[in-house]
């Protein structure tokens, strides 16, 4: 009898070990997100970002790692005609924990927008295209804005961590 409540005891203070074990990872606690490609509204590549600096848990141990690859959204909008201009939006999603775990993220959206020549377009158009160039005039119409850019190297302002997550060893 002695010898099963021993073992019992034993057993549920091994699995109590296993708290002592990790280290916790809090929702709310920020890091640094850079972008490693340059982002275009016309391009259809994936762009790269990475952590910028190692998130420390409380002991000072290292949770994710410096240069950890972190998944973005990317949101593109081609220019238009009439003179809009294009428009990029990136949105950090997740990144990887030293022990594997996917961690979530939220906040750190950054949002680019190209030069917009509406003005030019309209003006040429609707102008020529009435007073001096009737019908020619109006292809004026088709000019569109520019592209929009996100430089290789920003930084993506204000990204958290979205929930608790507990840190293995």
């Amino acid at each position: 009898m002695f010898k099963k409540c021993f073992s019992v005891a034993m057993a549920v203070l091994m699995m109590n070990l296993c708290v002592f074990a990790s280290t916790p990872l809090n929702s709310g606690k920020t890091l640094s997100v850079r972008i490693t490609s340059e982002i275009t509204s016309d391009s259809k590549t994936t762009p790269s970002a990475i952590v910028d600096n190692d998130v420390k848990g409380k002991g000072g141990r290292v949770l994710i790692k410096r240069g950890t690859p972190v998944m973005l959204q990317v949101e593109r909008v081609s220019k238009r005609g009439c003179g809009r201009a294009g428009e990029v939006k990136i949105k950090c999603i997740s990144t990887t924990a030293v022990d594997g775990q996917t961690i979530l993220l939220s906040g750190g959206e950054l949002q680019k927008e190209g030069k917009n020549k509406k003005g030019l377009a309209i003006g040429l158009g609707v102008g020529l295209g009435y007073t001096f160039l009737p019908g020619v005039g109006l292809a004026f119409l088709a000019i569109k804005g520019d592209d929009a850019k996100i430089e290789s190297n920003e930084l993506i302002p204000v990204v958290f961590i979205a929930s608790d997550y507990e840190i293995d060893e």
